[in-house]
C-alpha cells in the first residue's frame, strides 16, 4: 500500500448530505466526547459520549448546559478561560472536573479549535473531551503513597537516606542527628562523598541491592564519637526516578551489650576457675594447719620454733579467710543472697585498702569478733564496703586524718531511747565508717551534726552517691544513716538484719540511764596492730 492524499477520497464539499452523514456517524460512534459551539461559545451539539461523561440528560438544553455540570470548585476558572478563548478566537485546552447528578466526579481533558474556512473569521468551535479519571485516580494514589512514604521517612526513628548517581536526594532528621550532619535542606542534592568518608562508602550495599542483606559499618562523627551502624538498601522510585534507599540502624548500644555479655561469660569462667583453685588451696591449708596443730604441743612454749609454728597457723587462718571469699565468688550468681559472715569479708576488704592508704591517713579497726550471719550478696556487700571506705579516704585526701571502721552485732528495740531508725525490732549487724576529713563542698555541708538521710532518694546529691549504697542496703532489708559535722568529718552507719537461724554470739550494751545503746557501743581492738 502506498501513501496518498486521503482528502481526495472524501465527499466533495457540495455533497452536504454525505458530509453530514459522515460527521454524525463519526460523532455517534466515537469513544471520546465531541461538541460543536457557535463563535460565542454557546453549545450547538454534543454527542452521547460527552453527555454520559458529564451526566447530562438525554436531551440537554443547547447553550451553556455543560457549564452547569462543572464541579463547583472549577466552574469560575473554566468559564473564564473558555470565554477568553472564544473572545480572542483562539484554541482552548484544559483539565477539569464534571460533577454528575449521582455525586460522582469525572476528570476530563477538553480541547477546542476554531472552525475557519478559506481565511474567513471563525464560524464556531469544534472540541473533543477525553475521560482521564482512571489516570487521575492513579496519579492521586501515587501522590498519596509518596506523601505517606515521605511522612513515615521523616518521622521514622531510624536514619533513612536516598541517593542516586552518588548524589544525596533525601535524608530524614534522624539521619542528620545520627551522622551529626547539617539540616537536610543544606545537604540534599550534594555528593555523598562530601558527608561520608571513603571508607564508609566503600563496598556498601548502595548499588547492588539484590541480596538485601544488612551491612555493618563504623562511622566517625564530627564530634569524634565512633558509632556502629547497620545498613539495609533497597531500590525505590524517588520523584519519578530510580534511586537507592538506605535504612540505617544504630547498633552501638547493642554491640556494647554483646561485649558486656562476653565479658560476663569470661568472669563466670574466671569465677569457676577461682572456685576450683580455692578448693585445692583449701586442701593444702587443711594439711598445713592440721600438722601445725599436731606439732605445736610437742614444742617448748618459749622456744623460737614454737613461735614460728604459731605464725604459720596465723598465716594459714588468714589464707583460709581469703579462700572463703574465693569460694563465695566462685559459686555465687548475680544477685544471689547467701549466709554471709560480714567480719570475714570486711577483714579481707580492709587488707586490700590498707596498702592503698597514703601516709597521712591512719586506719583503725574495731571488730567485735565473729558477727552473726546475714543473708546477702557477697559481691554487692563487698562493693558497698569498698565504696564507703573510698569515700572516707577521699574526704581526707588533702589534710589526712583517721579512718575508723567498726563492726558489731546489736539489738534494736522499739522501746529503746534513741531508736529512730525505720527498722523493726531485732538483731542487726552494724557497720560504721567514720572519717575526720571535710570533703563535702561548703554549700552542701551542714553546719551542725544532723542526719543527712534516713532513706536517701536516687536524686539526692547531699553525699554524692550515697543513694546507690542505700539502694543496696535497702535490697538487703536494712537501712543507712549518715551524719556530718562541719570540720569534724562524716560517720556512715549501715544496718543489716541478722538471719533468724543464726545463733552466733552478739554483743549488746546495758543501758545507762537515758543513754542510747546505739550511740554507746562497747569498743575494743580486734588485733593490736590494726592502727598504723
Amino acid at each position: 500500500m502506498t501513501a496518498r492524499d486521503v482528502t481526495t477520497t472524501l465527499p466533495p464539499s457540495g455533497d452536504v448530505s454525505t458530509v453530514e452523514a459522515f460527521v454524525r456517524t463519526l460523532s455517534g460512534q466515537a469513544s471520546i466526547g465531541i461538541f460543536l459551539s457557535d463563535p460565542d461559545g454557546r453549545t450547538l451539539y454534543l454527542n452521547d459520549r460527552l453527555r454520559r461523561i458529564a451526566g447530562l440528560p438525554i436531551a440537554p438544553t443547547p447553550g451553556d448546559c455543560w457549564r452547569h455540570a462543572l464541579a463547583p470548585e472549577d466552574r469560575d476558572l473554566i468559564c473564564a478561560e473558555w470565554s477568553g478563548a472564544t473572545h480572542s478566537d483562539r484554541s482552548f485546552s484544559r483539565e477539569f472536573r464534571f460533577r454528575r447528578p449521582d455525586g460522582s466526579m469525572r476528570w476530563v481533558m477538553a480541547e477546542a479549535f476554531p472552525l475557519r474556512t478559506a481565511g474567513e473569521p471563525s464560524g464556531g468551535y469544534v472540541g473533543i473531551v477525553r475521560d482521564i479519571t482512571p489516570r487521575q485516580l492513579a496519579l492521586d494514589a501515587l501522590h498519596s503513597a509518596e506523601e505517606r512514604y515521605r511522612t513515615l521517612a521523616l518521622q521514622s526513628p531510624h536514619a533513612i537516606f536516598v541517593h542516586a548517581d552518588d548524589t544525596l536526594l533525601f535524608i530524614n532528621e534522624a539521619g542528620t542527628r545520627l551522622f551529626g550532619l547539617a539540616t537536610a535542606q543544606a545537604i540534599e542534592g550534594h555528593p555523598l562523598s562530601e558527608f561520608f568518608p571513603k571508607e564508609f562508602l566503600q563496598n556498601l550495599p548502595l548499588a547492588n541491592v539484590a541480596t538485601g542483606r544488612p551491612n555493618n559499618r563504623q562511622f566517625l562523627r564530627s564530634d569524634g564519637q565512633v558509632i556502629d551502624v547497620e545498613l539495609i538498601a533497597a531500590p525505590v522510585v524517588f520523584d519519578g526516578q530510580p534511586a537507592i534507599q538506605v535504612l540505617v540502624t544504630d547498633i552501638t548500644a547493642q554491640n556494647q551489650i554483646v561485649e558486656q555479655l562476653h565479658r560476663g561469660k569470661k568472669l563466670a569462667t574466671a569465677a569457676t576457675l577461682a572456685g576450683g583453685m580455692a578448693h585445692e588451696f583449701n586442701n593444702c591449708l587443711t594439711a598445713i594447719m592440721g600438722f601445725s596443730d599436731l606439732a605445736l604441743p610437742s614444742l617448748a612454749p618459749d622456744s623460737r620454733v614454737h613461735g614460728h609454728i604459731q605464725q604459720v597457723i596465723l598465716a594459714s587462718k588468714r589464707a583460709r579467710d581469703l579462700v572463703t571469699q574465693m569460694l563465695m565468688f566462685g559459686r555465687q550468681a548475680d544477685g544471689a543472697k547467701q549466709p554471709l559472715s560480714l567480719d570475714i569479708l570486711l577483714k579481707e576488704t580492709l587488707r586490700i585498702i590498707r596498702g592503698q592508704l597514703p601516709d597521712n591517713i591512719s586506719l583503725r579497726e574495731w571488730v567485735s569478733g565473729a558477727t552473726n550471719l546475714v543473708s546477702a550478696d557477697p559481691t554487692q556487700i563487698h562493693q558497698l564496703c569498698l565504696d564507703l571506705l573510698s569515700r572516707a579516704q577521699h574526704a581526707m585526701t588533702l589534710n589526712g586524718g583517721v579512718l575508723e571502721v567498726r563492726l558489731e552485732t546489736i539489738r534494736l528495740d522499739s522501746s529503746m531511747t534513741g531508736h529512730e531508725l525505720p527498722l523493726p525490732s531485732g538483731q542487726y549487724v552494724r557497720l560504721t565508717v567514720s572519717d575526720t576529713g571535710d570533703g563535702s563542698p561548703p554549700d552542701s555541708r551542714p553546719q551542725t551534726s544532723t542526719p543527712l538521710s534516713m532513706r536517701l532518694t536516687a536524686g539526692d546529691q547531699a553525699r554524692a552517691g550515697l543513694a546507690e549504697i542505700q539502694r543496696i542496703v535497702s535490697e538487703h532489708g536494712g537501712t543507712l544513716r549518715a551524719t556530718s559535722t562541719a570540720g569534724q568529718g562524716t560517720t556512715t552507719e549501715v544496718y543489716l538484719p541478722v538471719m533468724p537461724q543464726s545463733h552466733s554470739a552478739w554483743g549488746t550494751e546495758p543501758t545507762r540511764g537515758n543513754t542510747s545503746p546505739l550511740s554507746q557501743p562497747k569498743e575494743f581492738l580486734a588485733e593490736p596492730d590494726k592502727e598504723r
